[in-house]
């Protein structure tokens, strides 16, 4: 493959943020079904907002889980953005 030909980098379906509240499937064990993101990367760490338990779980994972987005944290800068994923951010 050429390089002139340089594809954009895959993106995640889910537009994840740090301090986004989700809320999933199941509750946990202190009862609480919203989580906090504090982490994101290959995998996604959160927070139990009841208990302030840390896990960390894989994307797939995440995905299987979640029911809704509770909250959603701020936006990426544009500037930061650009630097991350290069050229124009299409949203």
């Amino acid at each position: 493959m050429p390089a002139d030909d340089a594809s954009p980098p895959p993106v995640d379906p889910m537009d994840l943020r740090m301090g986004d509240v989700v809320r999933l499937r199941k509750p946990h064990p202190c009862g609480g079904y919203d989580w906090e993101l504090v982490r994101l990367g290959a995998e996604i760490g959160l927070r139990c907002v009841r208990c302030d338990r840390r896990v960390i779980l894989d994307r797939p994972t995440l995905r299987k889980r979640l029911k809704t987005f509770v909250s959603r944290g701020a936006p990426l800068d544009p500037a930061v953005e650009r630097a991350l994923y290069g050229g124009e951010a299409e949203r």
